[in-house]
């Protein structure tokens, strides 16, 4: 926990430096808010205390507070505006400026000392939930990837059990009949003899038995390559430090110019990019199903506290209120068999508390689907 002082009274810094000290910490005095500002970039603002003085030369308090709350949106700080204005006014500017409590010069031991406490007091809550907070979001990114491999492994078990079952039946049954044609390709032997160990109907029939037995065994082993290719574009590109980008061109880039945007989240968020995009595909994929016998979709965003709204919204056919709660499970999919492996909405349900975020469907039967994502900023 760090405590910054800005006043340009060197009289005040001391008077402030001796309550914080007696709070047990030692603060950073700045004559200046453009040297606390220099310090600032240096060193960041993670679980910061700053008092700062409001009328100063050059930058005054109000304007250092707003450089602040907008440069480290996602900081942990606590702002103490001082001054000697006292009116309702002065105090409403200086907290609509960005200041988390305000108080007036002269100080008073006993007030400032309170205030100190309670600034204190809230960096340490705010601390604290932020540790949570990073402790559910790897929860949910365990949780995430949890949901694919747990569906990935039932949907990979069918196609493997039936690959096992074929294969202990070629093993069984196959030996005989190699060494049926190795017989007959031996010219000591008789071929009556070789026919009295099976018809040539019998040896055909298994032959084709065989040919057809592996035709299916090629179509699971597909089946097992779609699912893992699957998981792979999932996990694949994934930087080790998420970069900070801009969401709205993000859709701009991805999806095709028949589709309706009304995008308005203004500020940078940092996430994975790759996965983000593959939400989205997968988003207007389901969506274009959807419309394909008529209707329209939308993609709208919105800033919301902390967070990025993502709304993609079609007026399709609508999804059937008892598939509703299952549509994000892993392979569930109310498409033609074969026509889809049912991973589009779980894959963007684990994208998206992989990302600490949340999802949620409405939907109409003839009047369409609504899809929210919440995605933090950060």
């Amino acid at each position: 926990m760090r405590v910054l002082v800005v006043d340009d009274s060197p009289v005040s810094r001391e008077h402030i430096r001796f309550f914080v000290r007696e709070a047990g910490l030692d603060p950073y005095l700045f004559e200046s808010a453009e040297q606390l500002w220099h310090w600032v970039e240096q060193n960041g603002m993670a679980d910061t205390l700053i008092l700062l003085d409001w009328v100063m030369p050059e930058i005054q308090g109000t304007d250092l507070c707003k450089m602040i709350r907008s440069t480290y949106p996602q900081a942990n700080t606590y702002i103490i505006m001082a001054s000697a204005k006292s009116e309702s006014a002065d105090i409403a500017e200086g907290l609509n400026a960005g200041a988390d409590d305000y108080i007036s010069k002269p100080f008073q031991s006993q007030e400032i000392h309170a205030r100190l406490e309670v600034g204190l007091r809230t960096l340490e809550l705010r601390s604290q939930l932020e540790e949570a907070n990073r402790k559910r979001f790897v929860a949910e990114r365990y949780a995430g990837v949890g949901q694919l491999a747990a569906g990935a492994a039932h949907e990979i078990n069918n196609p493997l059990g039936f690959l096992t079952s074929n294969l202990s039946l070629l093993q069984a049954e196959m030996p005989a009949v190699c060494a049926l044609l190795k017989r007959a390709m031996d010219p000591s032997e008789s071929i009556d003899e070789v026919r009295s160990a099976m018809s040539a109907e019998d040896l055909a029939e298994n032959l084709q038995d065989f040919s057809e037995i592996l035709v299916d065994m090629s179509l699971g082993a597909e089946r097992i390559k779609t699912i893992v290719e699957s998981l792979k574009s999932f996990t694949s590109e994934i930087p080790k430090k998420n970069p900070a980008f801009d969401f709205d061109a993000l859709i701009r880039s991805t999806v095709a110019e028949d589709i309706k945007l009304d995008l308005s989240s203004d500020q940078l968020m940092s996430a994975n990019p790759q996965q983000l995009r593959e939400l989205i595909n997968e988003l207007v994929d389901n969506a274009r199903w959807a419309v394909q016998n008529g209707g329209e979709i939308e993609i709208s965003t919105a800033q919301v506290a902390g967070h990025i709204r993502l709304v993609v919204a079609d007026s399709g056919c609508g999804i059937e209120p008892d598939n509703l709660p299952r549509v994000t499970d892993p392979f569930f999919t109310t498409k033609s068999i074969g026509s889809a492996l049912g991973m589009g909405l779980s894959k963007v349900h684990a994208i998206v508390r992989i990302h600490g975020g949340d999802l949620s469907l409405t939907s109409t039967v003839g009047k369409g689907t609504r899809v929210v994502c919440e995605l933090p900023l950060q």
